[in-house]
């Protein structure tokens, strides 16, 4: 009796399924675009956009400093601009020695204007 039910089975599973006709490639295609799609513009909108931004914001940032700006390097070192040469800055690290250290502009991390302003002030 379960033989008879398990042939029936397989008989029923055979004849529906092709009774559907697979899709075409064209509807496959769009299928794929419209999974795909949203998630290429979340991935630009979350990651390669901001992405761009802080990197035009850091040019902006490198190409204004210029002498007595109070700058910290991104080894975390803290000095005072002398003097700047094309892509190179030459930074005043001890005043009291006069300790000078010469970087590539790209090495600087942050400007303190707040701190310029104050010395500006004085």
């Amino acid at each position: 009796m379960l033989d008879h039910l398990f042939v029936l089975a397989q008989a029923a599973g055979s004849s529906g399924g092709a009774a559907t006709a697979a899709p075409s490639g064209g509807e496959q295609l769009m299928q794929m675009l419209i999974t795909f799609l949203p998630l290429m513009i979340i991935f630009y909108l979350f990651f390669i956009r901001p992405e761009s931004k802080r990197r035009k914001e850091k040019e902006q940032l490198l190409g204004a400093v210029k002498a007595k700006d109070k700058v910290i390097t991104i080894g975390g070192l803290h000095g005072t601009v002398v003097e700047v040469e094309g892509d190179e800055v030459v930074l005043l690290v001890d005043p009291k020695k006069d300790v000078k250290m010469r970087f590539r502009r790209s090495a600087i991390d942050t400007i303190n204007p707040v701190e310029a302003k104050k010395e500006e002030k004085k």
